[in-house]
């Protein structure tokens, strides 16, 4: 059996002890130094392992959008027209033609007219009869749509119609007439047109006439055109690209003609809408202050 430990014996385990735990604890600072190492270097293994490099954006696509649409103070062009003139015609103004009878006999050298046959104008309501007229005025009436009785009175187609003449017609009172819109006649200003080509109350511009001084005397003529008229009448025989431009007067009529006594200046004119240059206040119509 081992004998009782002495002092010396306890002494030296302790030295053991102590070199073991020195050793232990050298060992576990090594690994603990190792580990601290190698734990940054796998952050960064693994960061940079699962950072992915992004392509860059592609430039925006450049979107063109139609320019906006310019307003312009130009007038629109409507078309080549011819423009024919219409007016009152007055029965003072109609020669009649009249029938002159042959001698009674041989020895009779007197010559005695016959009064010409006259037509009755009607009105269409009721078929009352306004005035007996030679048939030239007659003629010349539903021609122009407009005329003036030897009395004064002034009379405007009114349409085909059942009484004794047609068409019949209607007594205005109205300077010049009424047109087919309802609005009174006005020398220079009022255009008859087709509804089909042009709507009824339009303004229209036609550069042929500005400038160009109006025959007559104020306040229907006299004065220098701005070219502005209005679409207010319509008539039988105005078809397609036509203007029938209302002169008030057969004379004013034939003070429009050119050289040579012809309206050959006014065809195949260039109309433009008038609606932004032209202006109507009440029964005027003129250029709108500060238009082109």
């Amino acid at each position: 059996m081992p004998g009782p430990t002495t002092e010396t014996d306890e002494l030296s385990i302790r030295a053991v002890v102590r070199a073991g735990a020195s050793y232990l604890a050298e060992v576990v600072a090594k690994i603990v130094r190792k580990i601290a190492g190698v734990a940054p270097l796998l952050v960064t293994l693994s960061c940079e392992s699962t950072h992915v490099e992004k392509a860059p954006p592609p430039p925006p696509v450049a979107v063109h959008q139609p320019a906006p649409k310019q307003e312009t103070d130009e007038p629109k062009p409507l078309g080549q027209f011819s423009i024919t003139f219409y007016y009152v015609i007055g029965e003072d103004e109609v020669i009649a033609k009249s029938k002159t009878p042959p001698p009674a006999n041989d020895n009779d050298t007197t010559l005695a007219s016959i009064t010409p046959d006259l037509v009755t104008l009607y009105e269409p309501k009721q078929c009352t009869a306004i005035a007996d007229v030679s048939p030239e005025f007659a003629s010349q009436l539903q021609l122009q749509g407009t005329g003036k009785l030897h009395d004064g009175r002034v009379l405007n187609v009114a349409g085909r119609c059942t009484c004794g003449h047609s068409p019949c017609f209607n007594v205005t009172r109205t300077a010049w007439g009424t047109a087919g819109t309802g609005k009174p006649l006005q020398p220079f200003r009022t255009v008859a047109v087709d509804p089909k080509v042009v709507k009824l109350g339009s303004l229209l511009y036609v550069p042929l006439l500005e400038g160009r001084t109006m025959p007559g005397r104020a306040p229907w003529g006299g004065y220098v055109h701005d070219g502005c008229v209005v679409a207010d009448d319509v008539g039988g025989g105005i078809d397609g690209n036509q203007l029938d431009l209302f002169v008030g007067r057969k004379a004013y009529f034939l003070g429009m003609s050119g050289s040579g006594g012809s309206h050959a200046w006014a065809r195949h004119v260039p109309v433009f809408d008038g609606s932004k240059i032209c202006e109507r206040k009440g029964r005027v119509v003129a250029r709108k202050s500060g238009a082109i």
